[in-house]
């Protein structure tokens, strides 16, 4: 039997929905493909052993300052060579280094966090990466979005790792030409899904309408829709732009009700497991209802990916600022409506969107304070019926090319022979003429120029501030060992002789 080692961004103190949807989909294409044990690493084994019912190990775990994770990394390199007085005994980088050797492959499961704004996160994955190149062990990049905001020093250490994978997936155009302006090839480089699209396979019912009662994680029952409902996720303002939205999307979500006549469901994607938790998505969809006024708003808990996609894909509209309901919703066929709170946000949306031909759906911010998203969810509701044509008429052309990507993936683990990954190419595009689409087309460059400028101006003062304490760091380590020094019985001794020898030279007139 094979063995594969999948790196996600799994076992976070707060369940990322999301993030585990990646890497369990990503494993079950594997074991769909391979007959393989499949090894996930994450930060806390036991939970992921005990919700997916897999082998688990601790993941490579970076410091968050810039500078202290480049030495890091360095460290690592040299853990990997085989010096053992590189990192602690304790570290995980050993057991991690010791799963590899053993492994048939490496897979980097997809996601959106090889960029500097989660540069802990792209370092742990070049760490793995670097593994793997040192035992000599095949590695796959999946899904992945690229930047947008790169420091140089990243965009190095990012270009390492791709240059020694065999295959490497990009899931927007935008991050396609990242890879291409690195130097990777087509045959290497392909454009593919989120790893997540077909976690809920097509035709799989999500939840059944008669299914008013779910039990979370806790044992306690939650209620969930029990009809027709929109399914809504939505999660922290961008804290660097400084936004204010979540009240004015408690607003929208009640006009939404109006219109459509359903209640709308929160489903949050970031938090504790279950009803009883504080931040992430469990704060934000609180601010929400406490704007609304319909009363036909309500907050679900937070559920395990699974069961959170299904959830989703059973919704008859989907409005989210968060990526993973973009990517369940429109494999499903179920239309949605998109708005990014940033650039990061918009270049994984308007991607995402675009995969399926219908990124007019996908709004900057700022439509939000004139009007184009409340008239995109009424679009997108008046043509519901004319969009899930749309999307499941693309499905399964997308839904082969998906397949191809994984029978390539899973040929270089088995080093078997197998056609190339396609990729994604052009899709039919089903837009929109109307005002609020026209606007947000011109909006684009601009919400993106401003908010990637404060993304880039923050990772550089990040990066800058973090050199600046490693200095200080270091200097106060040298004067605490001068200080040591200084104390220290053979300095006194030294100094004595010093002394001594200096009256002796006075006494003898400088004669030796």
């Amino acid at each position: 039997m094979l063995k594969i080692l999948v790196q996600g961004d799994l076992g976070q103190v707060a369940y990322h929905v999301g993030d585990e949807a990646m890497a369990i989909a990503a494993a079950d294409e594997l074991r769909a493909r391979l007959h393989a044990g499949i090894v996930l690493l994450t930060r806390d084994p036991g939970q992921t052993r005990e919700l997916y019912g897999t082998d688990a190990i601790g993941t490579l775990v970076f410091p968050w300052p810039p500078a202290e994770r480049t030495k890091h990394l360095e460290l690592v390199r040299r853990a990997a060579r085989g010096d053992r007085t590189a990192l602690p005994p304790e570290d995980s980088v050993w057991q991690v280094i010791d799963e590899v050797k053993s492994a048939d492959g490496v897979l980097i499961a997809g996601g959106g966090n090889m960029n500097s704004l989660y540069g802990w996160l792209l370092y742990e994955r070049v760490a793995l990466g670097l593994i793997a190149k040192e035992l000599g062990k095949p590695l796959v990049v999946s899904g992945q979005t690229f930047g947008p905001t790169l420091l140089p020093q990243d965009q190095h250490v990012l270009h390492e790792l791709l240059d020694y994978a065999a295959l490497v997936g990009a899931r927007e155009p935008s991050s396609y030409a990242v890879g291409f302006q690195m130097g990777l090839d087509s045959g290497k480089l392909t454009r593919v899904l989120d790893d997540a699209s077909f976690l809920v396979p097509p035709g799989t019912p999500g939840m059944p309408a008669g299914s008013a009662r779910l039990h979370d994680p806790a044992g306690e029952e939650s209620g969930l829709p029990s009809g027709p409902f929109i399914a809504a996720t939505f999660g922290p303002e961008s804290w660097r732009d400084g936004t204010r939205s979540l009240a004015k999307l408690g607003e929208a979500l009640d006009r939404a009700v109006e219109l459509t006549g359903l209640p709308v469901y929160l489903i949050p994607h970031v938090g504790p497991l279950g009803h009883d938790g504080q931040g992430g998505d469990h704060e934000s969809h609180e601010t929400v209802v406490a704007h609304s006024r319909s009363g036909r708003i309500h907050v679900c808990p937070v559920l395990p990916a699974p069961a959170a996609a299904a959830l989703t894909v059973a919704a008859d509209l989907v409005l989210t600022n968060r990526y993973h309901p973009v990517v369940f919703g429109l494999a499903a066929g179920v239309p949605v409506v998109a708005l990014a709170n940033d650039a990061y946000s918009d270049v994984r949306l308007h991607g995402a969107m675009g995969n399926w031909g219908v990124q007019d759906w996908a709004l900057p911010l700022n439509s939000l304070d004139i009007g184009g998203f409340d008239h995109a969810i009424a679009e997108a509701w008046a043509r519901r019926a004319e969009i899930r044509e749309h999307l499941e008429s693309l499905r399964p052309g997308i839904r082969a090319v998906h397949e191809n990507w994984w029978d390539a993936v899973a040929s270089i683990f088995s080093a078997t022979d197998a056609e190339a990954a396609k990729g994604l190419g052009d899709v039919v595009t089903l837009g929109s003429d109307s005002e609020w689409a026209t606007q947000a087309r011109g909006q684009r460059g601009q919400f993106r120029a401003l908010s990637g400028g404060i993304a880039s101006l923050w990772t550089e003062w990040d990066d800058v501030r973090s050199q600046r304490d490693l200095l200080l760091h270091e200097r106060n380590e040298a004067m605490e060992e001068k200080e040591r020094i200084v104390r220290s019985r053979s300095f006194r001794a030294a100094s004595l002789l010093r002394r001594g020898a200096g009256v002796l030279r006075r006494v003898s007139g400088g004669r030796r």
